[in-house]
């Protein structure tokens, strides 16, 4: 069972609060007993509150619309085939209308969410689209993503250099791509994926530096340069060739 890390931004933020609160009551000339009591209240109860919405928030920050499956059947088949195939639970699909190749995850400890760009899913071929699906099911059933939801939240007070620092693990991506190459049993699909929405483009403008680590590809449309949450694309390209 994945269990949270000690430094997450919640735990982080609620502890800080929880400190400034004690301090104040103290100074107060509130008991140290009970400034400790109330103030570890003070800290931690908005913080969880705001923890229960948080994939809600940044999914709605994001933006994007339910994707109908009278819309965009083809995005639903291929999400409940690999669900189906693999005993994965199925997520909300959103789709965001943007003509660049993207996909985004966002999710909590009890349900997940995949943003898909009108770009891909217009111009992706089938097994290009069942690969890009299946890197985002990957990550919607890891034990990251409700840290990593909570981290675009609380990056958006504090600062994206926060989320860099907690989730700056570029492999992350790479490992998503080998996952997902196996999901698939098609390691030239994800390369396809890859390249064919780096050609298409993944600037996305609804994204910000905040939620980054959340997308697929650099949502500034940077494929070509690493970063501290993405590697460049043709060096997944090249992870991948190793299957």
């Amino acid at each position: 069972m994945h269990r949270p890390h000690l430094k997450t931004p919640a735990t982080v933020t609620a502890l800080g609060l929880a400190a400034v609160c004690t301090v104040v009551l103290t100074a107060a000339g509130v008991p140290a007993g009970p400034s400790v009591a109330v103030g570890t209240a003070l800290g931690v109860l908005p913080v969880w509150l705001f923890a229960r919405k948080a994939a809600v928030l940044v999914r709605r920050s994001i933006g994007g619309r339910p994707a109908t499956v009278g819309e965009f059947p083809r995005l639903h088949n291929v999400v409940e085939g690999l669900c189906l195939t693999n005993g994965i639970d199925t997520p909300d699909l959103y789709v965001l209308d943007s003509p660049s190749g993207n996909a985004a995850v966002v999710g909590n400890r009890r349900t997940a969410s995949i943003i898909v760009t009108t770009g891909a899913t217009d111009m992706l071929a089938l097994v290009e689209l069942e690969a890009l699906l299946a890197h985002a099911l990957v990550r919607c059933r890891g034990g990251r993503l409700a840290d990593e939801t909570l981290g675009a939240l609380f990056a958006r007070v504090f600062g994206a250099r926060l989320v860099q620092a907690r989730f700056g693990d570029s492999d992350c991506h790479v490992r998503a791509d080998l996952a997902a190459a196996e999901l698939t049993r098609y390691p030239p699909g994800m390369q396809r994926a890859l390249q064919s929405l780096a050609e298409l483009g993944t600037a996305v403008d609804a994204a910000s530096p905040a939620d980054a680590h959340l997308w697929l590809l650099q949502p500034d449309g940077a494929v070509d340069s690493a970063t501290a949450v993405h590697p460049n694309v043709e060096m997944r390209v090249a992870a991948l060739r190793e299957l």
